[in-house]
């Protein structure tokens, strides 16, 4: 990785708009927030990428790191977006600053979460590898990344071959993908499911695989 994105002067951070819904609620029922919960009650959780871009986002009712905050015993979030970092802490939130594909912490954690992240890395390998050290015996790595079969991708991609995703993203993984790589990095996979917050697309007749925004992976280090 170069010098320049050692730095984090790739990362877009605030341009993006925060999301909407603020509130003291958490949507316990989005797809994405209830994989992670179900696996995080009373446990203690590393967030990897805790900011999501925007640190405004920390008001909204879909930001995972409140609801993982809400069920763990403990819950440390960790980003390389330094003014979202700052940001929070001046919140009250237990985030540090450091680099998803090579960390050390000095501790280990139950569950590492990694939401919307592994897409953004130029090294999985070494956000993986991390992962595992971090985790404690019979600990559990909990992903989600964008699904590249989406209806409205593969739409997109009938009128042209060049679909714009986030500008940070590197790459694009299904689910056979993921399980792949992670079985080549020492991880046993769980569960996968696919998952969308939207309305429009729990309607949609059709299958599984294309209907909705979002994979969730649970892999555990084997061994």
């Amino acid at each position: 990785m170069d010098t320049a994105n050692k730095g984090g002067s790739h990362l877009i951070g605030a341009q993006v708009a925060a999301m909407r819904d603020d509130g003291e609620a958490i949507a316990l029922d989005d797809a994405t927030i209830g994989f992670f919960c179900k696996y995080a009650p009373g446990r203690s959780v590393l967030d990897v990428g805790c900011v999501n871009h925007n640190p405004e986002n920390y008001r909204s009712k879909f930001w995972v790191h409140k609801a993982l905050k809400s069920v763990a015993s403990r819950c440390l979030g960790m980003d390389l977006y330094a003014p979202g970092v700052a940001y929070l802490r001046e919140r009250g939130y237990d985030v540090v600053e450091g680099n998803a594909e090579a960390f050390d912490l000095g501790e280990t954690f139950d569950i590492v979460v990694a939401g919307e992240i592994i897409e953004h890395l130029g090294n999985v390998s070494g956000f993986l590898q991390s992962a595992k050290r971090h985790l404690k015996p019979g600990g559990t790595l909990l992903l989600s990344t964008p699904n590249p079969w989406y209806w409205r991708f593969v739409a997109k991609a009938f009128i042209s071959p060049d679909v714009h995703p986030n500008p940070e993203h590197v790459s694009w993984f299904c689910v056979a993908t993921l399980r792949t790589l992670l079985v080549r990095h020492g991880y046993e996979v769980l569960e996968t499911t696919l998952g969308s917050r939207y309305r429009r697309d729990l309607l949609m007749p059709l299958p599984q695989g294309v209907k909705h925004t979002t994979i969730h992976v649970a892999a555990r280090p084997v061994g």
